[in-house]
C-alpha cells in the first residue's frame, strides 16, 4: 500500500514516489474534522465541496492513516471504480453494501416497489469506516436504509462525499445527505489545477445556480485556452462540431484509454442521433451493427454464472476488440460473439470478456428473444426462482429496449425489457455524472431545452467538470 506522510509544518502531503501535494488551510482543517468525527459516537459525515477542491486528496490521506477495516463505494460500478483507484482501497457499490439487486437504478431508490427489495444480507455492519462518493445522486429513501443498516452496527461509520451543484436524486431538489450536521465544505481550488481555465469556468458556474442565471461565457459563447490547448472552444457551426468530433473520435485515440472523449446531452434522443453521428464519422456512412473499436456503454449490470464477478457494469465503458460473423446461438437467435475490453481495476492495461450480443436489426429475432424472455420471467416470478432468467440475459445482450409489442402495441411497464448495452459515443449528463474525460463535447442547445432551470444548470456543470482537459461547445 502506497504510504502517505503529512508534513504539518509545510502543509504538504508527500507520496512514496517523492511527489509533494501542497495542501491549502481548508483540506488541513477538513482533515482535522474528519479525524474528530472518527473520534466520536456520530456515525454520517459530510465532505463537500464542487470541482477541483481536493475532496479525493483529503479521502487518500485519513484511509491511508486509518487503522480500522475500511472500503470506499459509490452508487454506480464506474464511480466506485474511479474512487478505488485513486485511494488505492477495495471498492464496492452501494447495491453490494446493501444487499441489492445489482441491476437497479438507484437514483429512483423505492422501498415500496419489489424490485428494490434486498435480496443478500447487507455488508455495511462489516467495515468500521465507509466512504461514499458521488453522494449527490442518494435520494431520501435510500438514504433511510442505509441509516436503518448502520443502526445495525455499533462501530461503522460513514463519510459522504458530495457537490451540491451536481444533479440531485429524481424528483428531489436536492440530496438529503447535505442535511447532515458534521460536514466540512471545501471552497478554495487545488493549486495543482488552476492553470486549466475549465476550473475557474466551473466555479462561474456553480455560483450561477444561486442567481439563477447563466455565466457570461456561456450567453457569450467565448472561447477560453491556455497555452496547453487546455479550456473550452466554442464552434461556430455543426460543420465545425462534426470536424472536431471526426479529430477527437478516431479509434487510435482509444487504444490507451477507453474514456478518452465523450460527448454530453441531455436527451436520450439526442444521444442516440449522436452516437449514430460519431459512428458513421468513425467507421464511414455504412457502418455495421458493432465495429471494432467500438466504443460501448454499460445501461446494466449483469452478473456472471459464478455470481462473483460481472460481464457488464452500470455506467462503464467497454471497447469492441473483435467480432464473430453473424451466428445463431444455443437459444435459437441471431447475433456476434464479441470480445470487449474494460479498463482494467489495478493495471494500465484492459481486461478482455467474451459477450453474445442479440441482432436487434432483424425484427423477427427480437421478437423471438422477447418471446423467451418473457415465458422465462413469468416462470421466475411464480416460483420465485431467477437462475434461469438470468442466465438468458447473461448470454443474450441487447441494445435495445423492447417497449412494443410485435403488432405493436405498448408493452406493460413493468413487463418491459431493458437494454444491456449501447453505443457509448455520447451519453446522457445522468449518466456522465461521476466519470472523467480527456475531451468532452457539449450539445449545449439539447441542455438548454430543459424547462427546469436549475435541472439545466446542473447539467451544465456536470458536463463542463466531466473532462480534465478540454471542452469543445455546439
Amino acid at each position: 500500500m502506497q504510504k502517505n506522510l503529512l508534513n504539518k509544518e509545510k502543509e504538504s502531503l508527500y507520496l512514496a514516489n517523492g511527489q509533494k501535494i501542497l495542501l491549502n488551510k481548508q483540506q488541513i482543517a477538513a482533515i482535522s474534522a474528519i479525524n474528530d468525527f472518527l473520534k466520536s459516537p456520530k456515525m454520517f459525515f459530510l465532505l463537500s465541496g464542487y470541482a477541483g477542491t481536493g475532496k479525493t486528496t483529503i479521502i487518500k490521506r485519513i484511509l491511508e492513516k486509518y487503522r480500522g477495516r475500511a472500503i470506499v463505494s459509490a452508487s454506480t460500478k464506474k464511480a466506485s471504480l474511479v474512487i478505488s483507484q485513486a485511494t488505492l482501497f477495495d471498492g464496492f457499490t452501494i447495491h453490494t453494501l446493501l444487499g441489492l439487486r445489482p441491476d437497479v437504478k438507484l437514483e429512483g431508490f423505492n422501498p415500496n416497489d419489489p424490485e428494490f427489495s434486498q435480496v443478500e444480507p447487507a455488508l455495511i455492519n462489516r467495515y468500521n469506516l465507509i466512504i461514499i462518493d458521488e453522494a449527490s445522486m442518494i435520494n431520501g429513501s435510500l438514504f433511510d436504509l442505509i441509516k436503518f443498516e448502520v443502526n445495525k452496527s455499533l462501530t461503522t461509520k460513514i463519510i459522504f462525499i458530495g457537490d451540491k451543484a451536481q444533479i440531485p436524486p429524481i424528483d428531489e431538489d436536492q440530496s438529503v445527505v447535505f442535511e447532515i450536521e458534521d460536514f466540512y465544505e471545501l471552497t478554495s481550488l487545488v493549486r495543482q489545477k488552476q492553470n486549466n481555465p475549465l476550473v475557474k469556468l466551473s466555479k462561474e458556474l456553480r455560483y450561477s445556480l444561486n442567481n439563477g442565471e447563466l455565466p457570461e461565457f456561456i450567453l457569450n459563447r467565448q472561447t477560453l485556452l491556455n497555452a496547453k490547448g487546455e479550456g473550452i472552444y466554442f464552434c461556430s457551426s455543426n460543420e465545425e462540431f462534426r470536424e472536431k468530433i471526426s479529430e477527437c473520435f478516431e479509434a487510435s485515440n482509444f487504444n490507451e484509454n477507453i474514456n478518452y472523449a465523450k460527448l454530453i446531452a441531455w436527451r436520450n434522443k439526442t444521444v442516440m442521433k449522436s452516437n449514430q453521428i460519431i459512428r458513421e464519422l468513425t467507421f464511414g456512412v455504412k457502418v455495421n451493427l458493432l465495429e471494432k473499436s467500438d466504443i460501448l456503454t454499460g445501461y446494466r449490470a449483469v452478473r456472471d454464472a459464478a455470481k462473483k464477478n460481472f460481464i457488464i457494469n452500470n455506467c462503464v465503458d467497454y471497447m469492441v476488440s473483435s467480432i464473430s460473423d453473424r451466428v445463431c446461438n444455443k437459444n435459437g437467435l441471431f447475433g456476434y460473439n464479441v470480445f470487449l475490453l474494460e479498463k482494467s481495476k489495478i493495471f494500465k492495461t484492459f481486461d478482455e470478456k467474451h459477450v453474445f450480443i442479440v441482432d436487434h436489426l432483424d425484427a423477427k429475432n427480437l421478437y423471438n428473444y422477447a418471446e423467451i424472455h418473457d415465458k422465462l420471467l413469468a416462470v421466475s416470478r411464480a416460483d420465485k426462482n431467477w437462475v434461469s432468467y438470468y442466465e438468458f440475459r447473461k448470454n443474450n445482450l441487447l441494445m435495445t429496449d423492447i417497449l412494443k409489442n410485435l403488432d405493436g402495441s405498448n408493452r406493460f411497464k413493468n413487463n418491459e425489457i431493458k437494454k444491456d448495452l449501447d453505443y457509448g459515443f455520447a451519453v446522457t449528463s445522468h449518466k456522465a455524472q461521476g466519470s472523467t474525460y480527456d475531451t468532452v463535447f457539449i450539445l449545449l442547445k439539447d441542455i438548454l431545452l430543459n424547462s427546469k432551470k436549475r435541472e439545466m444548470q446542473q447539467m451544465l456543470y456536470v458536463a463542463l467538470t466531466r473532462s480534465s482537459n478540454k471542452v469543445v461547445v455546439l
